[in-house]
């Protein structure tokens, strides 16, 4: 059957801990900004069906779920803007990648929500 508790608590124990990293969030003016001036490469973490319902023009969609940080690739000289609905899943995505060792790697704050809030363009399937 599961673990039993004991030995949950021992994995717990023999875990290593690894306190969360600081995640730069950047505001929807800076990326597009960035964006404009050819510094930044934009990756939509969402999945498929939320890229299709509306994305931002330029972006890349990489979904969250499918992303390996050892095949992730080094983009010299382009900061890494990751997004998503609200800026959760980004952030603990480049987290990850700040583990791995990424570090040009920011969140978008707010996500698609702050970027349409910033009244920047964004593509909708329903228009």
């Amino acid at each position: 059957m599961g673990t039993q508790p004991a030995q949950q608590l021992t994995e717990a124990a023999t875990t290593p801990f690894q306190p969360a990293l600081e995640v730069a969030e950047v505001d929807a003016a800076t990326v597009h900004r960035w964006l404009e001036n050819g510094e930044a490469l934009l990756l939509d973490i969402r999945e498929t069906n939320e890229f299709e319902m509306e994305r931002i023009p330029g972006a890349v969609l990489l979904p969250g779920s499918v992303l390996d940080t050892k095949s992730f690739p080094v983009i010299p000289g382009l900061k890494i803007v990751l997004f998503c609905l609200s800026g959760r899943r980004s952030l603990a995505i480049a987290e990850r990648l700040l583990r791995a060792g990424f570090t040009e790697v920011y969140s978008l704050a707010g996500g698609t929500m702050a970027w349409r809030a910033a009244g920047l363009e964004i593509v909708d399937a329903a228009a």
